[in-house]
């Protein structure tokens, strides 16, 4: 009896050991080894198809991945595709440089700072010049994501597959002397932003965008595009690459802040990492961001909370001029919101007067 209980026991664990076989094989095939530099490292999330212009392309030998919870995949197939329009230009393997319509971008292998539109951005992970180990490939293996947006072009991952298409066609640059500025009413739609006090932040963006625009709309020197003028539902994604696309000067996003009943103030969100310097008029996200500041605390007369670095907001990080976003006063704030909803005219007018003010100060308008 005790022999047949330990032969029971023997076949239990082998049993336990088969079963987990198929485990251990799906996890070890949903990896992909990567030789860099002679050392030969192990990422998840393998995925060997990627989906181009909405068509499904299998690229079992060089499939995407994830590195620094970024999906990376190899440049030369995803950004020669045909439909594309994108230039593909590496150079010893040190440097590659993909050009779109307006937009360039110069990754340096192993580096997470590169060139945007001349401005240097970083970026999560670097693109590196490597090795895949299986089928013995070498390939510029790159962040897919921060590649394609600065591109211009769309991103989106369904089901762990990353989707890369052409999006919207890259509008020229235009040959107007106009100061060209986007501006965003932050939220809208089914995304109704911060509610307090009876409010809701989606509808108090849009009623300061809208005061602003009666003043541009006159002003023959500013070309305006806006993110929205109704109570539309948009991405992100939605307003960085209109931005891009028109090749605006600069970019503003109207928000409203909420936390505590008791938080006051206005403060301007910019990007350190994103501290462009433009051609046209010598602007910076800095600079931009101080003189909305300025304008924003002397219409609402709140406290002023100061400019705040967020480089991590889509706005902010992704798009190719400078950027700010103003955050106007608290709607958790009962004071603050009453006084918002009584001075929106106040608070259109007073954009629209700091941006006017600012350009003449960079001598880009009389």
């Amino acid at each position: 009896m005790k022999r047949f209980k330990k032969m029971m026991g023997l076949f239990l664990v082998l049993l336990m050991v088969v079963s987990l076989i198929p485990q251990m094989e799906a996890k070890a095939a949903s990896k992909v080894k990567i030789v860099y530099k002679k050392k030969t490292t192990s990422y998840a999330r393998k995925k060997t198809h990627i989906y181009l212009n909405g068509k499904k392309k299998a690229i079992t030998k060089t499939p995407t991945f994830m590195k620094q919870g970024c999906y990376v995949g190899p440049a030369s197939t995803i950004y020669k595709a045909a439909g594309m329009g994108v230039v593909y230009k590496d150079v010893g393997h040190k440097t590659l440089t993909l050009t779109r319509g307006n937009h360039e971008v110069v990754m340096t292998n192993g580096s997470v700072k590169a060139m945007v539109d001349g401005a240097e951005v970083i970026w999560d992970t670097a693109p590196i010049y490597a090795k895949y180990k299986s089928s013995g490939k070498k390939r510029w293996i790159v962040p897919i994501k921060d590649v394609s947006l600065a591109l211009g072009m769309n991103y989106k991952v369904v089901k762990n597959a990353v989707q890369v298409s052409a999006g919207n066609p890259v509008i020229a640059p235009s040959s107007t002397s106009k100061v060209i500025l986007v501006l965003d009413a932050g939220h809208g739609g089914t995304d109704s932003g911060a509610s307090g006090n009876g409010n809701l932040e989606k509808t108090m963006t849009l009623r300061i965008v809208t005061e602003a625009k009666k003043y541009f709309d006159k002003d023959t020197r500013f070309q305006v595009y806006y993110t929205r003028t109704g109570d539309q539902t948009l991405t992100l994604e939605n307003r960085y690459t209109l931005a891009n696309n028109v090749n605006a000067d600069i970019f503003i996003s109207v928000h409203i802040n909420s936390y505590k009943s008791t938080s006051t103030g206005t403060e301007t969100l910019y990007s350190k990492d994103r501290n462009t310097i433009t051609q046209k008029g010598n602007i910076s996200s800095l600079e931009l961001a101080t003189a909305m500041q300025q304008g924003a605390c002397a219409a609402t007369g709140f406290e002023n909370r100061g400019l705040v670095n967020r480089p991590k907001l889509y706005v902010l990080k992704y798009t190719n001029m400078p950027a700010c976003l103003i955050e106007y006063g608290f709607i958790s704030n009962r004071t603050e919101c009453i006084s918002m909803n009584a001075n929106m005219p106040n608070y259109g007018r007073a954009l629209y007067q700091s941006v006017v003010d600012f350009m003449k100060v960079k001598g880009r308008i009389k």
